[in-house]
């Protein structure tokens, strides 16, 4: 890859190989097809508040996913659980919603990019919508391997090591476009 940049246009452009577009492409894929289910609209038999609902971004369930990753990616906002499941009811469909336009931007970045050279060009708000996406990847790939904190090294087995790989990889990624989008 090379490293993120900000043009004298203010553009935010890199550089990917094939194989590493492929990779990112996957990936955010997986976290919106991951998260799909939860952006959708509850289902309501009143057509008014099915609306208001869906026009608001309303809805969610009432408890924190058992799988880790979808837990880390919508977390509970609260330690109290009758607070936790208040909000998340409530906000939980708006949040997976942006997370998955988010990927979507990113799959779309990539897919628009100048394929021969491996050139993405991102505005400001797709670079947002970038570093939101690698955070995601990066939260779902640490709850795979058991990752909670930096310290952790997660788990270690030959399959494992290719994941943290990805996983550090993708930490350089975020830090390079942090660094366009300061400069």
């Amino acid at each position: 890859m090379i490293a993120f940049e900000r043009g004298h246009d203010g553009a935010i452009t890199a550089g990917f190989t094939g194989p590493e577009a492929s990779l990112i492409t996957s990936l955010a894929e997986q976290i919106a097809g991951m998260l799909d289910p939860f952006a959708a609209p509850p289902e309501i038999d009143d057509p008014d508040a099915a609306a208001l609902y869906a026009s608001v971004g309303l809805g969610g369930s009432s408890r924190l996913s058992d799988d880790p990753a979808i837990a880390r990616l919508l977390p509970n906002a609260y330690a109290d659980d009758e607070a936790a499941a208040d909000f998340r009811g409530l906000t939980e469909r708006s949040l997976a919603s942006r997370k998955v336009a988010n990927a979507r931007v990113v799959v779309q970045s990539l897919r628009v990019s100048d394929v021969t050279a491996g050139v993405v060009v991102l505005s400001e708000e797709e670079a947002q919508s970038w570093l939101r996406t690698l955070a995601d990847v990066r939260l779902t790939i640490a709850a795979r391997l058991g990752i909670k904190t930096d310290d952790d090294e997660g788990a270690d087995d030959d399959s494992s090591l290719a994941l943290r790989d990805v996983y550090d990889w993708l930490a350089w990624v975020t830090e390079s476009l942090i660094d366009a989008i300061e400069s």
